[in-house]
């Protein structure tokens, strides 16, 4: 009788459920939509098109009108709209056939369904009562439990706040008043003694291997300058009593340079202009040349990029003997190719390097290259490039030619008045063709009027070769003084 009577009440509440849906289908709908049938086609075979038509074209589609017009129908947004959309169909706000109703009155038959299937199961109101008795037992004990846990939170971390304020303990009667037991008051004491153990020992650790690290760092560096004095420099004798370290060795090499002949070779080392040497074969092209190269690379870390040198393999046998190039290019394909990538490289330096490193770049064999079909065109526009782009790359540049007229650099026309302004022109001299003198022409240094110095005779001083040079930095230092 019992379950004639639940079965009874659940039939009319899913009976109510369909009617509430059907009334509902019959209100008016709040927007204007729009009804569409997408019917894509297939690429494939019948089968794949049966399966799409199942998919889509079968089953009705709605979007609100508004968006519809906004878009202009949808013609840039579903690019393969074509013949998919096969109709469309406005429904108006006054539309008895509300989307919302239908779905209403679709979910009460579905409760129907769900209301006979549930016929065959029981429904006993004993069940009922325990399963509402132990989630209300298990509520209370979950209430209890909360109010227990929040009021230990607190107590422990009430507690912990005196402690930290320098209270050594709590008595029996101040304990039981915060809820903690005597082992929960320990164990808390023991965890503020650690936390604060822990810190201290990673401060003083931290002090001791800052001074371990400080401690191992000057011993490397004493032992490095010990090494260059007792290993390299045996012997010698440092001036003035001065310790012989590289320092050292920079700044008597920069004093050198700075007191010969009102400094001309200080302010050629020091400048940003593209230098050129030049002169007749056995003049001293080549050593003055890489005397420069090596100077910067010493005094101011500046390494060299680039040997471009058609005679590379006997040079770097001599002349070439102290040099550390990075790249080398001795064919006429790869001579033409490193002076494309020369000028592609100054413009990503300009443009795309604000930290570059400085460094050099050193030709040889200048007159040469305007003769070459392959050289001669990459040749031109590296000189053109050299007047301004070097400098703000941060690229040193130092060339040979036996003569400073536009097919001795490379058949760089039209740039004659600016190669004799912005670079600097080293003329070395020969009498015998084997012998270098210490006479020279220099051009391009401006005074200290901003004015370019025109056939400044100068002098070669003896000290200045590569193989002296590498010995200053070798434990034989340079005397001056010869």
């Amino acid at each position: 009788m019992k379950q004639g009577v639940v079965e009874l009440a659940l039939a009319g509440v899913c009976g109510v459920a369909a009617i509430m849906g059907l009334a509902t289908s019959q209100t008016r709908q709040p927007y204007d939509l729009t009804q569409i049938q997408f019917c894509p086609k297939s690429i494939n075979d019948v089968e794949s098109q049966i399966v799409l038509d199942k998919r889509f074209c079968n089953q009705p589609r709605y979007v609100l009108t508004e968006e519809w017009l906004r878009y202009g129908l949808y013609g840039s947004i579903i690019p393969y709209k074509g013949d998919a959309i096969q109709w469309v169909r406005d429904l108006p706000t006054d539309n008895p056939n509300q989307l919302l109703g239908y779905g209403v009155a679709v979910v009460g038959l579905w409760g129907i369904v769900g209301c006979l299937g549930v016929r065959s199961q029981r429904l006993k109101r004993t069940d009922y009562e325990l399963g509402e008795l132990e989630k209300t037992g298990d509520y209370a004990t979950w209430q209890h439990n909360k109010h227990k846990r929040e009021v230990k939170q607190h107590s422990t971390q009430l507690y912990t706040e005196r402690l930290k304020d320098g209270l050594s303990g709590l008595d029996t009667e101040e304990r039981k008043a915060l809820g903690l037991t005597d082992e929960e008051n320990e164990r808390a004491k023991a965890r503020i003694q650690l936390e604060d153990f822990m810190k201290a020992r990673a401060v003083n650790h931290s002090v001791m291997d800052k001074t371990i690290a400080e401690n191992l760092r000057d011993k490397a560096k004493a032992d490095q300058e010990r090494g260059k004095i007792e290993g390299k420099t045996k012997g010698a004798i440092a001036n003035d009593n001065h310790p012989l370290t590289d320092q050292r060795l920079i700044s008597d090499l920069i004093e050198a340079l700075k007191n010969h002949e009102d400094g001309w070779l200080w302010k050629v080392i020091d400048n940003q202009k593209p230098v050129w040497v030049l002169g007749e074969a056995g003049s001293g092209k080549s050593t003055l040349a890489a005397s420069i190269v090596m100077l910067r690379e010493y005094l101011f870390d500046m390494p060299l990029y680039q040997l471009i040198d058609a005679h590379a393999g006997e040079n770097l046998r001599n002349a070439w003997r102290y040099l550390s190039p990075q790249l080398i290019a001795k064919t006429e394909e790869e001579i033409g190719q490193a002076f494309d990538d020369a000028r592609e490289r100054w413009l990503d330096r300009i443009n795309n390097q604000p930290d570059k490193q400085p460094q050099q770049l050193l030709v040889d064999e200048f007159t040469n290259y305007s003769e070459s079909d392959i050289t001669k065109e990459p040749a031109k526009k590296f000189v053109k490039a050299s007047l301004s782009d070097p400098r703000k790359a941060e690229e040193r540049l130092v060339c040979i030619a036996h003569f400073f007229t536009n097919t001795a650099v490379g058949g760089s026309d039209g740039t004659a008045k600016g190669r004799a302004r912005g670079t600097i022109q080293i003329d070395r001299k020969t009498a015998d063709g084997k012998t270098p003198l210490k006479i020279a022409i220099v051009n391009g240094l401006n005074n200290s009027e901003g004015d370019a110095e025109v056939d400044k005779k100068v002098t070669i001083p003896g000290w200045l070769t590569p193989q002296s040079i590498h010995k200053h930095f070798n434990g034989q230092p340079i005397d001056f003084d010869d």
